[in-house]
């Protein structure tokens, strides 16, 4: 084949040739990283402590110590699972979470709850505690954000979450300031909601919140290489494709290979991704090396996502705006909260 004619052949590369055929600088900025991102902290969870994870803090104070310290690593907003001192086991207590972040707050000066609000029993009541939760304070202090799960489901509890005990307790919680964070466990789960939920206007409250649980009890697969990263990407962009690209996403992933899909999660722009011991215990998939500390994990976190270019957004006045939370309890000081202490 010929060489074409307007081919020039040089023997150096001049400023000009380069200019010419390599105009790299050029290039339009790619604003994928650009969006925020909110840490949210989940400690202690559910996982059993002791010697088998000594990271799990049952005393009130190391609670309340680990919780402050993932706050000022990071962690904006806070998902929690109280440990009753005694035993060491979960509780669904509003008292006893009340009394916790209390003594949180009083240390960081503000942050984000994104608590679990609910206690396990035969069907779900998604009001009672949490009614208990605002009277605690007269407002949205400790549930500013709500946990809710699928119409039909059963969850990790045994607790059945029946279509219009769903419907009622995400009227209720619009009602009274509080987001409804839908969870996803798997693909249909995201229909589900559309249909029995949003496209009703059970929730009108934009943006919606959807986090996107993996590697997690009956949850999206993340055990196998690549396929952990397209389940990821697929199922990321299906939820905006579906819902609306003013939605909120988060990325919640747990079991072995959560750090590396936390961080193609904050490749993909994610604006919130949960970090912690709830559902997270090796720090490497590849490593048998066991999480010491939840807020050395936020701490790590930050890191990453700084280092990509991501802003870790620290004020939770705007963490709430982002969320679409409005904060209706007097008397918090709106201090940033890594910057609190």
């Amino acid at each position: 084949m010929a060489r074409p004619a307007d081919l020039e052949l040089v023997s150096e590369f001049t400023p000009e040739r380069v200019a010419k055929h390599f105009p790299i600088d050029k290039e339009e900025r790619i604003l994928t990283l650009d969006r925020p991102v909110i840490i949210e902290s989940a400690c202690p969870g559910w996982q059993i402590g002791g010697k088998r994870f000594p990271a799990v803090p049952c005393s009130i104070e190391d609670q309340v110590q680990e919780t402050v310290d993932s706050i000022r690593a990071g962690a904006v907003a806070v998902h929690m699972h109280p440990r009753d001192p005694k035993t060491c086991n979960a509780q669904a207590n509003p008292k006893l979470l009340a009394r916790i972040l209390e003594e949180v707050f009083q240390r960081t000066g503000d942050f984000v709850t994104l608590s679990h609000t609910w206690a396990a029993k035969e069907e779900v009541d998604y009001i009672s505690e949490t009614a208990e939760l605002l009277e605690l304070v007269q407002g949205n202090k400790y549930c500013q954000g709500s946990v809710v799960l699928r119409t039909g489901h059963v969850s990790a509890t045994g607790t059945f979450h029946p279509r219009q005990n769903v419907i009622d307790g995400v009227k209720w919680l619009e009602e009274h300031d509080i987001k409804p964070i839908f969870q996803l466990y798997d693909t249909y789960v995201l229909r589900d909601f559309k249909e029995k939920i949003l496209d009703p206007g059970i929730a009108t409250q934009r943006p919606f919140v959807f986090n996107m649980h993996l590697g997690k009890h009956h949850s999206h697969s993340i055990h196998k290489d690549p396929w952990s990263f397209l389940q990821l990407v697929t199922n990321y962009n299906m939820i905006l494709d579906t819902i609306g690209h003013d939605s909120i996403v988060g990325v919640y992933p747990g079991g072995r290979n959560w750090l590396p899909v936390l961080v193609f999660g904050l490749l993909l722009g994610a604006p919130l991704v949960r970090v912690g011991i709830e559902d997270c215990y090796w720090i490497y998939p590849h490593k048998d090396e066991i999480i010491k500390k939840n807020s050395d994990m936020v701490v790590l976190v930050r890191e990453i996502a700084e280092r990509l270019g991501r802003r870790v957004v620290t004020d939770p006045m705007e963490a709430r705006d982002i969320l679409g939370l409005r904060f209706t309890s007097p008397g918090v000081a709106n201090v940033p909260a890594a910057a609190a202490g």
